[in-house]
């Protein structure tokens, strides 16, 4: 693999380079992701299940927000998606009319399927390099995780 070094790289040069290579790669793994939801989801019931998956126990406000649909449509949406089964509603127990969703064993089980193939799909991209750039590679992910979840404390 090819490697352009850089004597002495300025934070600049690497924002610009994250920047540069994260959302590019976040949309090959989403397109991925989405190349391999199950056949019977929507795109959009598809990013619900992800959506509740990473919050679990969200109330319909939050799931309309991160769609960006209405109200209404995300009532309709999550209404069809539990009754497939892919995800289960339950009401709060202090706030009446506040639901809570969560991911059903089903759902956990169509979204485990993506993931598994997504990985694979990782995996054959990564199958060619040496132990040595695997190596380094997980170390400067692991790295840029720790250093932006600093940020975030």
């Amino acid at each position: 693999m090819y490697h352009k070094r850089v004597e002495h790289t300025t934070p600049d040069q690497v924002a610009v380079s994250v920047l540069e290579t994260i959302p590019p790669s976040m949309r090959a793994i989403r397109e991925q992701m989405r190349l391999g939801r199950a056949a019977s989801l929507s795109v959009v019931q598809f990013r619900l299940l992800l959506y509740v998956r990473r919050n679990p126990g969200t109330s319909l406000s939050p799931v309309a927000e991160h769609l960006g649909i209405s109200l209404p449509a995300a009532s309709q949406l999550v209404e069809r998606v539990v009754r497939a089964g892919l995800l289960t509603r339950i009401q709060h127990p202090e706030e009446r009319r506040r639901v809570e969703l969560r991911i059903s064993d089903a759902g956990a089980a169509t979204l485990g399927e993506c993931d598994a193939r997504t990985r694979a799909w990782l995996c054959e991209r990564f199958a060619g390099l040496e132990q040595a750039e695997l190596d380094r590679l997980a170390q400067a992910l692991q790295d840029l995780r720790d250093l932006l979840a600093r940020g975030n404390a």
